[in-house]
């Protein structure tokens, strides 16, 4: 274990948890209910969704210098206003379309100079884009129904979505706890995506996840929902962070680099840190969808 490198994350832990929790529980809109509604959290998920579009477009001009991948911050943007301003007259598949359509012509005019990789750079921009945007939509929609039946919330203002603040505890916690687990006792690598992966690493991930959410299950959860749902939950988160700390490590393994940027200390950039919070948003999501037609 680098002692350098955990000095520089438990200083970000210092300041990054209290802001955290304070940005999640703060349950007041900072615009007027007649446009719509817009939690700190929002504007925060807003945030690092753009920088993390950055560091991906930034990746991805290694390969295409020459290039317009600003588009995806004006497509992005305006998938923001219409979540925030809750407009189902412009439905997602226009918007996915309207993605394909700026990806096409990206890569017609600015990747003439070299024509026999459009497909790829056209992919690989779609591609980005679309799971920024699923991502940011899933993490906004735990402020909504139907996450917000699942685990009740405490009244005290400070209290108030200790059901999200579980849920991005599990993620954050089996991050850690396969980090600090591998370091110490990990012998057996998991895969070549990512060497210093271990089995170990992962067990314990996975068992940091299964407490946070059997706990927090116990204690929050509607006495409707039986306590098992809390130990799914954490097995799926348990096991879908972990998917996709891999998932972005393949993608730096394919640009070549060793971290998405250097703008935490001690992590690297916004997709090396978020990358499992990322992943696993819209599973959560799914898995609240789906208890809710089940047992709702």
């Amino acid at each position: 274990m680098k002692f350098s490198n955990l000095g520089k994350r438990l200083f970000f832990a210092l300041w990054a948890i209290p802001l955290g929790w304070w940005v999640m529980n703060t349950d007041f809109s900072i615009i007027p209910s007649s446009i719509g509604t817009v939690y700190p959290a929002h504007l925060v998920v807003v945030a690092i969704i753009m920088m993390a579009c950055y560091e991906y477009t930034r990746m991805l001009a290694l390969f295409y210098p020459f290039n317009a991948f600003w588009c995806s911050y004006l497509w992005l943007g305006l998938q923001f206003v219409l979540y925030i301003q809750n407009d189902t007259s412009f439905p997602s598949t226009l918007s996915i379309y309207v993605l394909l359509i700026l990806v096409a012509a990206e890569a017609v005019i600015w990747g003439r100079r070299n024509q026999r990789n459009r497909w790829m750079r056209a992919s690989l921009l779609f591609s980005g884009n679309a799971f920024l945007y699923i991502a940011a939509v899933s993490l906004m929609n735990l402020y909504r129904e139907p996450f917000q039946s699942l685990l009740v919330p405490h009244g005290h203002t400070m209290l108030s979505q200790l059901g999200i603040v579980i849920v991005i505890g599990a993620i954050f916690m089996c991050d850690s706890a396969a980090y600090f687990t591998g370091s110490l006792w990990g012998k057996h690598h998991f895969s070549t995506i990512s060497p210093k992966k271990t089995i170990e690493g992962c067990i314990g991930g996975l068992i940091a996840a299964l407490l946070v959410c059997g706990i927090g299950w116990l204690f929050l959860a509607d006495r409707r929902y039986p306590f098992w749902l809390g130990i799914v939950l954490g097995l799926i988160i348990g096991v879908f962070a972990q998917v996709g700390d891999l998932l972005v490590s393949l993608i730096k393994r394919y640009f070549r680099v060793k971290d998405a940027s250097d703008i935490i200390p001690g992590h690297g950039g916004i997709l090396d840190r978020f990358d499992s919070v990322f992943f696993t948003a819209p599973v959560i999501s799914l898995f609240a969808w789906v208890v809710g037609k089940i047992f709702g």
